[in-house]
């Protein structure tokens, strides 16, 4: 007898959770992209609920910030009340839209603000030991943003050759 947790379905979602979770996506979202990464076509909110055991209300708010996020599409049938959401099944698309947050969250802010800190503080003698250490800093950061932006230019290279 199979148990229902056996199966290569089961088993890719718990994958595509840990992965999710591995990138530093909190865990609700995790376990609705490995559910969504794991259905073939749309799935109603109400399936979903009834899947994952969570509220209509709790699903929605967080699948409004994934939409927000270009993780996941909602929508309506035609002549339904009900509302869908379907997750695209492109990781490469996802992981470059991941990889684009993060450096705007992250390594963006840091670009910008760096080089005033260190503009202010440059011409003063009792910081200079401060200096180097920020401008140490800054030569990374811009190492980082460069082949972070060739990443993403071979991410999408890739996804334009094959058609997605």
């Amino acid at each position: 007898m199979v148990k229902n947790d056996d199966s290569p379905k089961e088993e890719f979602k718990k994958a595509v959770y840990n992965s999710f979770r591995a990138l530093g996506i909190d865990d609700f979202p995790s376990k609705l992209m490995s559910v969504l990464q794991s259905e073939p076509d749309e799935i109603s909110l109400g399936e979903l609920s009834e899947m994952t055991g969570y509220s209509l209300s709790a699903l929605s708010t967080t699948l409004k910030t994934m939409e927000e996020n270009n993780l996941v599409k909602r929508f309506k049938k035609p002549k339904s009340r009900k509302v869908y959401v379907y997750m695209d099944k492109d990781l490469v698309t996802l992981y470059t839209e991941l990889q684009k947050k993060r450096y705007n969250q992250s390594l963006l802010p840091f670009l910008q603000t760096l080089p005033r800190i260190i503009q202010r503080y440059s011409d003063r003698e009792e910081f200079k030991s401060e200096i180097e250490m920020l401008k140490d800093f800054q030569e990374q950061l811009n190492f980082l943003n460069e082949e972070n932006r060739k990443f993403i230019e071979k991410l999408e290279k890739w996804r334009d050759i094959k058609g997605k």
